[in-house]
C-alpha cells in the first residue's frame, strides 16, 4: 500500500468527501483512517479526522475513534475531532468523559470547541457544568459566551454548580453565574436566597464600590 503521506491523506480525503467510496470499500478505509491516527505526522494525522467525520460507517465507532482524537498530542488534531463530535448530537454521548477532559486542555481553542460540543448535547452534557463553570473565567470574551451558552442548554441541572460559582473569589465570574442562574432558574427560592447572600456579602467585602456587581445587586433588590 502507498505510504500514508500528507499528499495520500488528501486524495482519500478528497475521495470521500466529494465522491464517496463503494459499500465494499467502506470499512477498508475505515480501518486505515483509524491506523492514521497513529501517523507520527500530525498533518495526517489531522486529515484522517476529517475523513472519519464523514465516513459512512455507523456513528459509534466514528464517534469512538474521534474521541481519540481528543487526545492526540496536536492541538490542531484535538479541536478537529472536538468540532467533529459536536456534529453527532445524542450520538455523541459516549465522548462525554473525553470532552469534559478537554475542558481543561491546555489549549483554549480546544477547551471552547469542547465547551461548544457539550452544548450541543443539551442535558446529557451535566457531568460537565462544573468544569464549564469553571470556563466562565476564561480570558477571551468568546469562550465565555460559548461556556454560558451551554450551561444554559445543559438546563437546570447546572443549577446546583452555579450556586458553587457563586462562592469563587472573582467578582466578575459571580456575575456571570448569577446571570446565568436568573436565566435557568428565576423563580427559585434556593437561588434566589443565594443571590442575596452573595450580593451582601459582596457589600461587606467592598463597601465602599460605586458598582458592584450589578447582576446582584438586581436580583437581591
Amino acid at each position: 500500500m502507498e505510504p500514508l503521506t500528507p499528499q495520500v491523506m488528501h486524495k482519500l480525503v478528497f475521495t470521500i468527501l466529494v465522491h464517496g467510496l463503494p459499500d465494499a470499500q467502506t470499512n477498508v478505509a475505515y480501518e486505515v483512517l483509524v491506523e492514521a491516527q497513529n501517523n507520527p505526522n500530525p498533518q495526517v494525522r489531522e486529515l484522517a479526522v476529517v475523513a472519519l467525520a464523514d465516513l459512512p460507517v455507523p456513528a459509534p465507532k466514528r464517534v469512538a475513534a474521534l474521541s481519540k482524537g481528543l487526545r492526540d498530542t496536536s492541538s490542531r488534531v484535538r479541536r478537529r475531532a472536538a468540532r467533529a463530535l459536536g456534529d453527532f448530537g445524542v450520538q455523541a454521548i459516549p465522548a462525554v468523559p473525553v470532552l469534559i477532559t478537554g475542558l481543561r486542555d491546555c489549549d483554549t481553542s480546544v477547551r471552547r470547541d469542547c465547551a461548544g460540543t457539550l452544548g450541543r448535547l443539551g442535558p446529557a452534557a451535566g457531568p460537565a457544568v462544573t468544569w464549564l463553570v469553571a470556563l466562565l473565567s476564561e480570558p477571551e470574551t468568546r469562550s465565555r459566551v460559548v461556556a454560558a451558552t451551554a450551561l444554559k442548554r445543559v438546563g437546570r441541572a447546572a443549577v446546583p454548580a452555579l450556586l458553587e460559582g457563586l462562592r469563587v473569589a472573582d467578582p466578575d465570574v459571580r456575575d456571570r453565574c448569577t446571570r446565568l442562574l436568573t436565566h435557568l432558574a428565576p423563580d427559585d427560592d434556593e437561588v434566589t436566597g443565594a443571590i442575596r447572600a452573595a450580593a451582601e456579602e459582596a457589600a461587606r467585602c467592598d463597601p465602599g464600590a460605586t458598582t458592584i456587581l450589578p447582576a446582584l445587586a438586581m436580583a437581591a433588590g
